[in-house]
C-alpha cells in the first residue's frame, strides 16, 4: 500500500465455477446428439461400405467411407449414421421378419406338443444354468459376452431405376431402402 491507498485487485468470483475437465466437453448433453434423437437403441448395427459419392439434384453428397445403417423403432426409416452423427434417413419400403422366430417371441396359448415339450425343458435347464454363469460374473464384476447376432448391410446400385438399394439385416429382420440418384 501506498499512502494508505489500497491497489485494485480482481476478483476471481465473476467467472462462472469451472471443473479442470468438464463432464461434457461440446456443450451438448447426451440426448441432444443426433443418434439419440432418432432413438437408435444401441451401437450394435451393421456396418455398410460406400464405395463412391453418392450426390442428389441438390449437389449435397455422401462421402465413401464406412458407415453404420440403424433401423428406427417404428421400422419406416433407415439411419445413416456416421460417427453418431446421422448422415441420412432413408425410407424403407420394404421389410420381412422370419416367421419361426416370430412365434418364438409371440407364443400362443395352444398345447404345446410333445417335440415342444421337450424343447422346453432343455430351454429351462440352459435358463437355469444362464442364471450361474450370470450369479458368478456378477459376483467377480466381471462383464458378460455379447451373444452373436448376424447382422449385414449391402448397398448396390440398379442401373435401370437409377437408385441404390440398400438392404438391412440384423437378428430376424430383413429391411430394403432406396436413394434415388
Amino acid at each position: 500500500m501506498i499512502d494508505g491507498i489500497a491497489p485494485t485487485l480482481r476478483d476471481i468470483d465473476y467467472l462462472a465455477p469451472t471443473a479442470p475437465y468438464p463432464a461434457i466437453p461440446s456443450g451438448l448433453t447426451v440426448h441432444q446428439d443426433s443418434i439419440y434423437r432418432y432413438s437408435i437403441p444401441t451401437d450394435e448395427q451393421p456396418v455398410l461400405l460406400i464405395e463412391d459419392y453418392i450426390s442428389d439434384h441438390n449437389g449435397n453428397y455422401i462421402n465413401p467411407g464406412y458407415y453404420q445403417l440403424a433401423l428406427s423403432d417404428d421400422r419406416e426409416f433407415l439411419y445413416l449414421i456416421e460417427s453418431k452423427n446421422l448422415i441420412a434417413i432413408i425410407p424403407v419400403f420394404k421389410i420381412a421378419e422370419n416367421k419361426t422366430e416370430l412365434n418364438k417371441l409371440y407364443k400362443s396359448n395352444k398345447e404345446p406338443t410333445r417335440k415342444e415339450k421337450k424343447q422346453l425343458k432343455k430351454e429351462k435347464k440352459q435358463a437355469k444354468i444362464q442364471e450361474i454363469i450370470n450369479r458368478k460374473y456378477a459376483q467377480t464384476g466381471a462383464t458378460l459376452p455379447q451373444k452373436y447376432i448376424h447382422m449385414e448391410a449391402t448397398i448396390e446400385y440398379i442401373q435401370e431405376g437409377g437408385y441404390y438399394l440398400i438392404m438391412y439385416e440384423k437378428g430376424y429382420i430383413r429391411a430394403w431402402g432406396a436413394i434415388k440418384r
